[in-house]
């Protein structure tokens, strides 16, 4: 079992890289997904990142603030640069 897949179906979002262009596509299609899926159940977010660019943190955060359902952001390890912004949103 993909634990990743089983944190998905749990509404679980782990960013665990740096914020690049690659992770935000990846992190904006599960927020659609999972909104898209039920839009009245919360969403967490799990974050353990060095940070990264500004412009791809920027539309996590644009789709963050798009969706209807609540995200809750946690720290689990390092939130440093872009990441820090992404766990005070």
């Amino acid at each position: 079992m993909n634990p990743y897949n089983k944190l998905f179906e749990e509404r679980i979002i782990f960013l665990g890289v740096q914020v690049d262009d690659a992770s935000a596509n990846d992190i904006m299609a599960q927020l659609i997904t999972l909104e898209s899926i039920d839009p009245d159940r919360d969403i967490l977010m799990y974050i353990n990142s060095p940070g990264g660019s500004m412009t791809s943190m920027m539309a996590i955060y644009d789709t963050m603030q798009y969706i209807q359902p609540e995200i809750q952001t946690f720290c689990l390890g390092q939130a440093a640069s872009a990441a820090a912004v992404l766990l005070a949103a």
